[in-house]
């Protein structure tokens, strides 16, 4: 079988991390701050130097760092608790769900407005873009760091400093990219970031979280068992343990550690052997007269979204898995991108590639895609 879905999930993870979390659930297995017993206050311990991987690994100097179980909780949660009634807030035409959602649903409410930045005008200034889509209201601009539809990478550092020089928060959806871009909070004007883990950081699913260069200052997205301040009948105003209600994916938590060490130990390596594999495959994706590729031009992560002339995305992926190849077809839960590239009715293939592919596996692609009729 060939995998070329690694935008949704990596399915290979490092034997590092696999065995990362047999170590906690078999030599640790308990909760953190919810015992003073040793094995308790090792669990914690083990959760503060989590903290500081993640951290360090974004470049902030300090563990402001809530787990969460995706980076769709740590999404809502930071919109639900950062904005305010009448707040204003700027994304791009390539958010994920996981951003346009809470954002939608908070607007119907009738607590906050947003504007998307057309697709053409991502190319231009940042002034054009500040001056055309901000109001006096705009809290702060939301970008998702790559496409995760075709790749496209949106986040740009020199637009977040521009718009925080004009008092304007930012805050980046890392879930696409993470592994593969590298991010400094400060240097690249990030004040919030999401990021998942079982995608780029090589981790396993069920845990994500939020990042902040400050220290939190607004309500929690649940309330529920923290682990201190017991006494009190709703969550206690402490960070971060205030933010993290109910018991935290420990052993995923543990490996993602694990994980973002190797990630950023082979980061070079890695990112030489995954540019390699994707322009082989644009290279050879662009020579066929059937196929269009979106946001060709464009700077890119391993991910190339396209079409087979004749036929739909979910129909490939079918004609695809009957060759034991494995994409993916439809809307990819990114439904802006799709009105902004026309495809909504058709969806778009999507190919995701990791360093664990090979050439030869491109080479199966293609020769299923040449071997398609006139239909």
């Amino acid at each position: 079988m060939i995998y070329f879905d690694n935008a949704a999930t990596t399915r290979e993870k490092p034997k590092e991390v696999l065995d990362a979390f047999v170590y906690y659930v078999t030599q640790i297995g308990v909760s953190p701050g919810r015992g003073s017993y040793s094995l308790g206050i090792e669990a914690s311990r083990m959760l503060y130097k989590s903290r500081v991987t993640v951290a360090e690994y974004f470049g902030i100097n300090e563990p402001n760092v809530i787990f969460t179980k995706n980076s769709t909780e740590a999404i809502n949660l930071f919109f639900r608790g950062f904005l305010n009634k009448g707040d204003h807030v700027v994304i791009s035409p390539y958010e994920h769900n996981a951003v346009l959602r809470p954002l939608e649903m908070m607007r119907k409410e009738g607590l906050i407005d947003y504007s998307v930045i057309e697709r053409d005008d991502l190319s231009e200034s940042n002034e054009f873009i500040l001056d055309k889509y901000t109001r006096e209201n705009t809290k702060v601009i939301a970008l998702t760091l790559a496409s995760n539809l075709t790749g496209r990478i949106i986040f740009r550092s020199s637009l977040f400093n521009a718009a925080r020089q004009r008092g304007i928060k930012t805050f980046v959806d890392a879930s696409q990219g993470a592994g593969k871009i590298k991010l400094n909070m400060f240097a690249d004007g990030i004040d919030y970031l999401a990021f998942t883990g079982h995608k780029d950081l090589k981790a396993l699913p069920g845990v994500g979280g939020l990042c902040s260069r400050e220290t939190l200052d607004f309500n929690p997205l649940i309330q529920g068992g923290t682990g201190v301040h017991g006494h009190e009948k709703t969550n206690p105003h402490i960070f971060p343990e205030g933010y993290e209600s109910g018991t935290l994916n420990m052993p995923a938590i543990w490996a993602l550690k694990t994980a973002i060490e190797i990630v950023s130990k082979d980061f070079q390596e890695r990112s030489v052997r995954t540019k390699a594999l994707t322009e082989e495959l644009m290279s050879q994706l662009l020579s066929l007269e059937n196929v269009t590729v979106y946001d060709k031009d464009f700077e890119r992560v391993d991910t190339i979204g396209f079409n087979i002339d004749g036929y739909s995305s979910n129909e490939m992926v079918g004609i695809l898995d009957k060759n034991n190849i494995c994409t993916r077809g439809g809307i990819h839960c990114a439904i802006l991108a799709h009105e902004a590239l026309g495809t909504v009715d058709k969806g778009v293939v999507r190919v995701s590639l990791s360093e664990k592919n090979t050439e030869e596996e491109i080479q199966e692609l293609i020769g299923v895609i040449k071997s398609l009729g006139e239909k």
